[in-house]
């Protein structure tokens, strides 16, 4: 099997960055700002979350059938039974929220942007754009969740009750799990795409990161100092 894509790592530097340097990781090191913030990521949050199931389904419509890790990742991630969504939505009580609430929040123009850019990549383009969005929109939520987790953890074990706490905490946990299937069904899939290789991370995948560093409310990567790996 072929090595995975060499823009990758490169990806995943970039994420790591926006991780270190967005101000919604400071405030959940901060007890004194955790439950804020924390109720801030799920009002923001929400509307996208709300809508990639059916985005993700999009593209998997679209995957030709001879491409058979691409069919069961996308089949587990489309989330037909809205499992994921509700261990989402299982969060907003922790933050006194209730989903009504959430449904009538005003949308951050930021998020606003993340939704069309997602909505453009996995329902107007073609499928192959379709992968590499929802390739970086999970790696994002795997950085987001393991570096956030912690943090998490260290505040609602001391003043959360721990049933709440632990059904509060599932959505986060379960994207910070390493999920060995998933990944060997992403690796073969991006084999699959005649175009994946090199070291330019596809423009699909770059719309995405450059929309979620938005809503996380990251520096301008022009301040960003390049890593080894988009030296060499």
């Amino acid at each position: 099997m072929a090595s995975l894509p060499g823009w990758m790592p490169i990806l995943l530097d970039r994420i790591n960055w926006g991780c270190t340097t967005s101000p919604w990781f400071v405030d959940l090191a901060d007890e004194t700002k955790v439950r804020y913030r924390g109720r801030q990521i799920l009002l923001d949050l929400w509307p996208y979350i709300r809508e990639l199931p059916r985005n993700i389904a999009a593209v998997r419509s679209q995957v030709p059938s001879h491409m058979q890790a691409a069919c069961n990742l996308l089949s587990q991630l489309s989330d037909n039974e809205r499992h994921y969504q509700q261990l989402f939505t299982a969060q907003m009580p922790m933050a006194g929220l209730t989903l009504e609430e959430v449904e009538s929040y005003p949308i951050n123009p930021d998020t606003q942007v993340l939704r069309e850019k997602m909505v453009e990549m996995c329902q107007q383009r073609t499928y192959v754009d379709g992968i590499y969005a929802i390739v970086a929109a999970e790696l994002i939520a795997t950085m987001y969740s393991r570096s956030s987790l912690p943090l998490y953890e260290k505040y609602f074990e001391r003043n959360v009750d721990p049933q709440l706490a632990d059904e509060g905490l599932a959505w986060v946990r379960l994207h910070a799990k390493t999920h060995t299937r998933h990944a060997i069904w992403m690796k073969r899939m991006l084999c699959d795409i005649e175009d994946s290789s090199g070291n330019e991370i596809p423009e699909a995948a770059e719309e995405i990161l450059t929309a979620f560093m938005r809503v996380w409310q990251c520096p301008s990567e022009e301040t960003r100092l390049p890593s080894p790996v988009e030296i060499r």
